[in-house]
């Protein structure tokens, strides 16, 4: 490996992980990424380390001057590399396991698409919640996200609860999978959590506004580890390549990137410029890394292709309105494989589709006012697809999980 090369002994690497990730059958280690490298190797090392007992690497950000040492990425201690030992990353101390895949539980997008004249039963079905406000686990508090993985299990955001919750199917109550220890800034704890995402090992990685933090936490594990602060974080995505994008609503209004810190959107000030945004909200990132924002504030959904320093104008852009060719404030976007984007809107209470370069959307749910009705739906601040297409909607101010059922009997065969 690269480190017997550096420093002529045996070590633990692993290949194309986030760092921090699981490598070794030592729970204490973990990958740390070579500063001096371009193609993403990194180190298995043990990270009980104090940051204090760590020192800068040489200006050039790849070399250690101090012997059986080498140059690694640790944004848990710096935002600069520092040199880390070696003898922490020997196989006595991390053994060997098998690599686990890196990546995301993405937004789920139907495996087949959805054909232009699909339909949605615009009565929906109350599939988790609706028994008024509460903690008890058959219950939610202000729903405000919601994840729906390929075996149909159902994560929401709990968010006066401050928990997250996953549902299986099936059954008639929820398991808390992070938070639901009272609002507070301990590693077991969160505060109003928002947006959250799943990576391909079960880690979730929360937007934990309450404590400008964002917050991950490994599969069945009873804490969490900051990996961000100072931060208003309300939408978070993880890309095929296992590349966190996090929303930074309130201060910055741009969306940047994790580990590396690159903004992706915005960043220049609050404002409806097409390089600007205005408390953007959710976030979706397809396969070319184009990033899709909700831009509440702005009533418009963007795009900002890869390396983009301005974004483009994807639906509304029209002022707040309940018109076809507006938006009211839009919380969340989903684009599916034929480019199709799915809105929802909360200040209209509805969810639009607006087909690739159309200029219009049309109501696939709710806006019929805001109510409890079945063919209603509150502040609505997240949505899901499951495989087959229905749509799962969060119901904020009713605490419930609507399901919309999918009708693509008038879809072509092929």
């Amino acid at each position: 490996c690269l480190c017997d090369y550096i420093v002529r002994i045996e070590c633990q690497t692993c290949q194309g992980t986030l760092p921090y990730d699981s490598c070794s059958s030592n729970t204490a280690c973990g990958c740390l990424r070579l500063a001096s490298n371009n193609d993403n190797s990194s180190i298995c090392a043990y990270l009980s380390l104090s940051c204090s007992k760590l020192i800068s690497c040489a200006p050039n950000n790849q070399t250690c001057y101090q012997p059986r040492h080498v140059c690694v990425e640790h944004p848990r201690c710096q935002n600069r590399p520092l040199c880390y030992p070696i003898d922490m990353t020997t196989r006595e101390i991390c053994p060997l396991v098998l690599p686990t895949t890196t990546g995301a539980t993405t937004p789920m997008i139907p495996d087949d698409g959805i054909c232009a004249s699909a339909k949605w039963n615009p009565n929906g079905t109350t599939v988790i919640g609706g028994k008024g406000s509460g903690s008890a686990l058959d219950q939610l508090y202000f729903p405000s996200h919601i994840i729906v993985d390929r075996d149909s299990n159902v994560y929401i955001t709990d968010s006066f609860n401050h928990r997250i919750v996953k549902w299986a199917p099936g059954t008639s109550s929820g398991q808390v999978v992070a938070g639901g220890n009272g609002p507070g800034n301990g590693t077991h704890q969160l505060a109003y959590p928002e947006g959250f995402a799943i990576d391909k090992n079960g880690s979730l990685f929360i937007c934990d506004p309450g404590n400008r933090r964002v917050q991950r936490w490994y599969n069945n594990d009873d804490h969490g580890t900051t990996i961000m602060f100072d931060t208003h974080c309300w939408g978070i995505v993880i890309d095929d390549e296992g590349l966190v994008y996090i929303s930074d609503s309130v201060d910055y209004h741009r969306v940047i990137t994790w580990p590396d810190g690159r903004t992706v959107a915005g960043g220049n000030g609050e404002g409806n410029a097409l390089n600007q945004l205005s408390n953007p909200y959710l976030i979706f990132v397809d396969h070319n890394r184009s990033v899709f924002v909700a831009d509440g504030g702005n009533h418009r959904v963007m795009k900002w292709s890869a390396g983009a320093t301005e974004g483009l104008i994807v639906a509304g852009g029209n002022g707040a309105g309940h018109e076809l060719n507006q938006l009211g404030e839009p919380s969340s976007v989903i684009v599916d494989r034929m480019g199709t984007l799915y809105i929802g809107e909360a200040f209209n209470a509805r969810i639009t589709r607006w087909f690739k370069g159309s200029k219009e959307g049309i109501v696939i749910v709710g806006g019929r006012g805001e109510g409890n009705h079945a063919d209603q739906i509150t502040k609505q601040c997240d949505m899901a697809f499951d495989r087959d297409g229905n749509l799962w909607v969060a119901d904020y101010f009713n605490h419930r999980i609507q399901f919309f059922a999918i009708d693509k009997s008038s879809c072509k065969s092929r």
